[in-house]
């Protein structure tokens, strides 16, 4: 089985101490993790609107090294993604429960291409319809 990676896992491994249970995870399923182009959108974002320092400098690193690392396995939003993503808007805003564009955007990755989807943030995505694997153990946190 494949794995998409939310940008929290991915994220995760620029910590001093990443999770043990994550870092223990993503070693087990290294060979089968992909990532979706919205996280590498998500991180730049991140890096770019921070002002110049030594730790946005050590992110920048991280982050080619990253891109380097999932070279071939990252993930792209196509029409098929786009066409996905609209369903699954429609259907989470008919329920009452809209998510936020990005996360709607991951998700609709990870339908398209039939990828259970890694993430902390699993109350994000109860609503998709996916397979959710919560490296963390616990049910739900943001």
């Amino acid at each position: 089985m494949a794995w998409l990676l939310d940008t929290c896992v991915v994220s995760e491994s620029f910590k001093s101490i990443p999770d043990a249970a994550v870092r223990q995870w993503l070693h087990a399923h290294r060979d089968q993790c992909l990532m979706p182009a919205v996280s590498v959108g998500e991180i730049l974002f991140g890096i770019e609107r921070m002002a110049p320092s030594a730790r946005r400098s050590r992110l920048q690193l991280w982050f080619e090294q990253l891109c380097h690392d999932f070279e071939g396995k990252i993930v792209a939003t196509d029409e098929s993604v786009w066409r996905t993503w609209s369903q699954l808007r429609v259907s989470c805003q008919a329920i009452g429960r809209p998510q936020a564009d990005l996360d709607l955007l991951i998700a609709a990755t990870a339908v398209t291409h039939r990828l259970a989807l890694v993430t902390r943030n699993t109350r994000h995505f109860q609503d998709t319809g996916l397979t959710l694997v919560n490296p963390w153990g616990s049910d739900s946190q943001d």
